[in-house]
């Protein structure tokens, strides 16, 4: 009988369970993979929502944790670094032990940078998922930088795939499969309407703007007038709003601050049920998660994009660019609200990020390469 593949997964947030959950899945059940979960982040912190839950919920086995932001987190630029070493520190001990046949990593989050650094050092074979992109922050760079540590290329589009080589990669490493987290959102149970009302206090059946509004770690001083000019239009717009809290990021603190000063409902963190449900319903997303980039178009959903954290993205039609100007911001609300002809495209929308079978993709591919290969990377010009 052949040995098991064994796939590792570090997970740190719900912006990157929400992609590997529906991979863990096929895992899961296929008799020819096995898989080695670490848990780390804000997935075991209450005030995010110790989501750590909803993952056993989902049943999957948790072969480790991490505490990965300890009692010194400031939600800076140095905290940030530190809680990366965190993960550095501890990770190298637990890949040696498991001794996985491939390091699944994702996207552009820290304790995911610090397993595929780690894992390059020890020789084990790397598969990263949605390198190639271009956005701002300091994803940007982790992104980039973990794709040079992989071996291994699971990209959404053609432009990442193409990005990619120019960066120097292996052509024929690089598969384009789309975005997982479409396949999860898909894959999800919608929520009654009344049972959201009941838990968040909030009209769903109404119309509504969602918003996520995460920090911008190199504009992190202006975090508190960043947010405030977003508030000041849907005030202006008056349409309800209903606000999912930011992650940790350096400027992180001054957004909450502004948040729950405000008159709007909030929470700080959501299921994936919870989210596509509200996604579904809501008139428009606005913000500046990924979510709104990767997965709105799906819903055919307006989505008004917020200064420089995904600005650089490749977008659909349904997004609409805003700089930090209420005035701008307003008039992205109105387009989303009044403007017919842009309502109407909304219905021909088509989401450049996939089609919600990206996982079976990878989980096929990941069956197929040579696991035995030479680690070492070496850029091809």
């Amino acid at each position: 009988m052949s040995k098991k593949i064994k796939i590792l997964i570090i997970t740190e947030r719900r912006a990157d369970y929400s992609r590997f959950k529906p991979i863990l899945e096929i895992i899961k059940k296929d008799r020819h993979l096995d898989y080695c979960l670490i848990v780390t982040g804000l997935h075991l912190l209450k005030e995010h929502g110790k989501t750590i839950k909803e993952i056993k919920r989902d049943g999957f086995k948790i072969s480790h944790t991490i505490k990965m932001f300890d009692n010194t987190y400031k939600g800076n630029g140095a905290s940030m670094v530190k809680s990366m070493g965190n993960v550095l520190k501890i990770i190298p001990q637990i890949l040696s032990k498991s001794k996985p046949d491939l390091i699944l990593a994702g996207f552009d989050i820290g304790a995911n940078f610090s397993t595929v650094i780690s894992g390059a050092h020890l020789n084990i074979p790397i598969a990263h998922i949605q390198g190639g992109e271009l956005s701002g922050s300091i994803d940007e760079s982790l992104r980039h930088a973990m794709s040079k540590f992989s071996n291994f290329h699971f990209v959404a589009n053609t432009d990442a795939k193409l990005r990619l080589i120019k960066m120097g990669e292996k052509k024929n490493n690089i598969f384009v499969v789309g975005c997982p987290s479409i396949d999860a959102l898909n894959n999800a149970k919608e929520v009654n309407v009344k049972l959201l009302k009941k838990k968040f206090n909030f009209n769903f059946q109404k119309k509504f703007a969602c918003m996520l509004q995460h920090p911008v770690t190199s504009e992190n001083k202006s975090s508190k007038t960043q947010i405030i000019q977003t508030l000041k239009a849907l005030k202006l717009s008056k349409i309800p709003c209903f606000i999912i809290l930011p992650n940790n990021d350096s400027g992180y603190l001054e957004i909450i601050r502004e948040i729950k000063l405000s008159n709007y409902r909030w929470a700080s963190s959501l299921s994936i049920e919870e989210y596509k449900s509200i996604l579904k319903k809501c008139s428009f997303l606005i913000g500046n998660s990924s979510s709104g980039i990767h997965e709105a178009a799906t819903y055919k959903k307006a989505v008004i994009n917020i200064g420089s954290r995904q600005n650089k993205r490749l977008k659909s039609f349904n997004v609409l660019n805003a700089n930090y100007n209420h005035k701008e911001i307003k008039k992205k609300i109105d387009i989303c609200l009044k403007n017919a002809l842009f309502k109407e495209n909304l219905k021909k929308v088509k989401n450049l990020y996939g089609n919600g079978k990206s996982a079976s993709k990878i989980i096929s591919i990941v069956k197929k390469i040579n696991l035995k290969i030479n680690t070492q990377k070496i850029n091809t010009y």
